[in-house]
């Protein structure tokens, strides 16, 4: 089953998040005046996470293991991953902009271990920004993956509750390695995703205790937020995490069809993934070079246009082959 509207979902989320940061970011890491903001893209993270909650509970509903579905997910990031990481580094090198600000130096021992995807949790540099975010979803999957095996992924929700006692234990009372772990900070994002992914499947007769359930990592799951990322006002986080919220109960009562029709959208959400991992440092060297020469607004739209044309190039022509040699090495 293929439901075209989280297809959609990622296009708009990951145009949100490269928007965030070819406007609101690029000006404050590089002191550029613009009359373009975007300050609210970084929101496209949260509903990715609350969207992977529900994506993975689908997808896991297909395998027959855990095992199954870790190769599944090994094949599914990895290798797009790898391209996009060796990409970033060639148009570094190319460009030479090693000397333009050290968020484009990285030393080797740290650019060895990002390959692993693991890095953050080993302590090294993320060569690209916007690899902040696939740690949680790493641990996500680690965690549903060993449920599958126990044989306990059926009992999610009732796991959902006694991760919302640890964390909000943890809120009071840091727990460091459980915290790391678990990933305490964004794991109850994708517990949302789960809830909705049942009532989506419960076609219009949900369970009351979902509902309670979103409610609960909902609320939790702001306040640690405000906790990992204190730069962001408590209010914005009182705001906009309930509007992601009332979006995706939009979408499970009423399917939000019209975006499903989008092909725009569906396109962008296709290309979504290394569309997000290509973007940030390679267009702030695109954008570097264009705003000596053109208006801030077309160097904005140039670069998007540049970084989806890329993602492109990846998704339907460099991908392709290298996943289908890594999945006969897996799966023979």
């Amino acid at each position: 089953m293929r439901i075209k509207e989280l297809d959609a979902f990622r296009g708009l989320a990951a145009l949100g998040v490269v928007l965030y940061h070819y406007t609101t970011i690029y000006s404050k890491d590089f002191g550029v005046e613009s009359s373009l903001y975007f300050p609210h893209g970084w929101l496209g993270v949260p509903f990715f996470f609350i969207l992977s909650g529900f994506v993975i509970t689908l997808t896991i509903e297909r395998c027959t293991s855990g095992w199954q579905f870790l190769k599944k997910r090994f094949i599914r990031l990895y290798p797009t991953f790898w391209i996009c990481i060796l990409i970033t580094l060639g148009v570094i090198w190319i460009t030479k902009s090693q000397s333009i600000d050290p968020m484009f130096d990285r030393p080797v021992i740290d650019i060895l271990f990002n390959f692993t995807m693991f890095h953050e949790l080993l302590k090294f540099h993320h060569v690209d920004g916007a690899y902040w975010s696939l740690l949680p979803e790493l641990l996500f999957y680690l965690l549903m993956a060993f449920l599958f095996m126990i044989k306990k992924v059926d009992k999610i929700l009732l796991y959902n509750g006694a991760l919302l006692v640890i964390c909000l234990i943890h809120y009071f009372f840091p727990i460091p390695i459980i915290s790391r772990l678990l990933d305490l900070n964004y794991v109850l994002l994708f517990m949302i995703g789960i809830c909705f992914y049942r009532i989506y499947m419960s076609k219009g007769k949900p369970a009351l205790y979902l509902h309670a359930l979103i409610i609960a990592n909902l609320s939790l799951a702001i306040a640690l937020y405000s906790v990992v990322r204190p730069h962001l006002e408590l209010t914005i986080l009182l705001i906009s995490f309930p509007i992601i919220v009332l979006f995706f109960y939009v979408f499970v009562y009423l399917k939000f069809e019209i975006l499903g029709r989008s092909k725009f959208l569906l396109f962008l959400g296709f290309v979504s993934y290394p569309l997000y991992l290509v973007h940030q440092l390679v267009g702030y060297i695109f954008m570097l070079f264009f705003d000596k020469h053109m208006d801030r607004s077309i160097s904005i739209l140039l670069t998007t246009s540049i970084a989806v044309l890329i993602a492109t190039v990846i998704t339907y022509y460099i991908e392709p082959p290298l996943k289908r040699i890594i999945k006969k090495i897996i799966f023979k």
